[in-house]
């Protein structure tokens, strides 16, 4: 299942505000890179999938301390997208 975010998109799960930085569709999946308002602030997440409730959910994340780590990161995965 594809999912269409876009960058500047705004969501919460829970109490947590996640915003998309940039987001990318393969045939089969899809990759993103959240900002979140915690610790570990960056996120690369793998698999976004939306729920009913308007939360979302992904496969796995990989969470960093900085974006330049986060940005590389997600460019990597990106090379490996189906």
């Amino acid at each position: 299942m594809k999912t269409y975010l876009c960058e500047g998109f705004t969501f919460y799960n829970g109490t947590v505000e996640y915003k998309v930085l940039k987001f990318t569709n393969g045939k089969l999946e899809n990759l993103a890179l959240l900002e979140r308002g915690t610790y570990c602030p960056y996120v690369v997440a793998r698999d976004i999938t939306p729920n009913d409730n308007g939360t979302f959910t992904w496969a796995w994340g990989h969470y960093f301390n900085h974006l330049e780590n986060a940005q590389a990161d997600f460019e990597e995965r990106q090379k490996t997208l189906l």
